[in-house]
């Protein structure tokens, strides 16, 4: 090959390297994704319209292009398309998800983009907003009706703000109907936890009676209430409630765990109290209160810890596990109610101890007051 003829090669070669490596340059940026967003950053887990949500992606990148990966049941559709803009609709079908946060990713040879959503449980917010007193829950009531009228009344946004916009006097809408639920149920009563059953007469079946035969390992008082009914008798729930705890593993062994000695801590007293329980359910009411039922034999298998409960709803029966004697025939609901201090900077983080630990109603009242005031805590059957 003569030096010209190399020499041009060589040139061709070099020319089309140079125009190969221009045109990744200027071709690599038509195809980039430039942003992406969603309308919010909440999915709604019991919401029908709010369990979804759309995440707008700019990129000249085609949507087929786009590997969207996703968590916890969620999926995607592609609900509009164009040369420069994709809407994607993400939803989460999985009501009973678990994961406070799930992600989706959407990805391409050139990026990859993340949205990461909080999942909304309606029941989480129970558990949380339940330990806030009236008060409190009225303020952040007002705050949402403030800020949807705010929203509303805001002319100047563009075409996406108000579509963002729109998104959140959805989700303020969703909050204040939660709000006003709670605040609806503050001024009821407590139902009588079994149909067609009286409220006490005797002073023995009431708060802060005398217990002395167990003083040495408790307090030697009754917190509680005895509700006498029939063996296997249907107990209802006194009100709308979330479920915290079920112990429904009682047997006598567990009498054998009892602290005994003189030295017990008022700790110790709790958890003695907790074990004569047998077993039992906790529940959180809309009144902030938490309610133990105790001695009980069936928990219906559908209650689960942490579903909400309806008011009147049948969820167990009756029996007298807990009670260390044997010939015991004296059948009972054992009902506590313990009144939530409403420190908000523990709400959603109490322990077992100190939901034991908090007030009863009526504490240090005597036997015969709590019978001539209790119509203020439950309805007459």
């Amino acid at each position: 090959m003569s030096i010209n003829k190399l020499f041009l090669s060589l040139f061709s070669v070099l020319v089309f390297w140079i125009i190969f490596s221009y045109w990744l340059v200027l071709a690599w940026p038509l195809a980039k994704v430039d942003s992406g967003f969603a309308l919010s950053k909440n999915l709604f887990a019991d919401s029908l319209e709010l369990s979804s949500n759309k995440v707008i992606i700019k990129s000249s990148q085609r949507w087929q292009d786009f590997e969207i990966t996703w968590d916890c049941s969620t999926t995607w559709n592609l609900e509009a398309s164009d040369w420069q803009t994709h809407i994607f609709n993400i939803k989460l079908w999985d009501k009973e998800c678990k994961k406070e946060n799930v992600e989706v990713m959407f990805k391409t040879g050139f990026k990859t983009i993340k949205h990461n959503f909080s999942v909304i449980h309606s029941n989480n917010l129970y558990n949380r907003f339940l330990d806030y007193s009236t008060e409190d829950l009225q303020r952040l009531a007002d705050w949402i009706e403030k800020s949807i009228s705010s929203l509303k009344n805001n002319s100047f946004q563009n075409s996406e703000t108000k579509v963002v916009n729109d998104r959140k006097i959805k989700e303020l809408g969703y909050f204040k109907i939660f709000f006003s639920n709670i605040l609806s149920k503050r001024s009821e009563k407590y139902l009588i936890p079994v149909k067609w059953i009286p409220l006490p007469t005797r002073e023995t079946k009431v708060p802060n009676s005398w217990r002395p035969y167990r003083a040495s390992y408790t307090d030697g008082i009754h917190h509680w209430w005895d509700f006498d009914a029939k063996k296997w008798s249907t107990i209802v729930s006194i009100d709308d409630w979330i479920v915290l705890r079920i112990v429904n593993w009682f047997n006598n062994l567990e009498f054998s765990k009892l602290k005994r000695d003189w030295e017990i801590t008022d700790q110790d007293k709790l958890t003695n109290l907790d074990i004569l329980r047998g077993n039992q359910v906790w529940i959180k009411t809309m009144k902030w209160d938490v309610a133990f039922y105790a001695h009980l034999n069936q928990i219906f298998p559908e209650i689960k810890e942490w579903m909400f409960l309806k008011r009147g709803q049948a969820i167990w029966t009756i029996w007298v596990s807990g009670v260390p004697d044997d010939d015991y025939d004296d059948y009972h609901i054992h009902l506590a109610i313990q009144k939530n201090p409403l420190d908000t900077s523990k709400a959603w983080k109490y322990t077992f101890l100190d939901y034991m630990a908090w007030p009863w109603y009526f504490k240090w009242q005597t036997a015969k007051y709590v019978l001539e005031h209790q119509t203020e805590v439950f309805d007459k059957n």
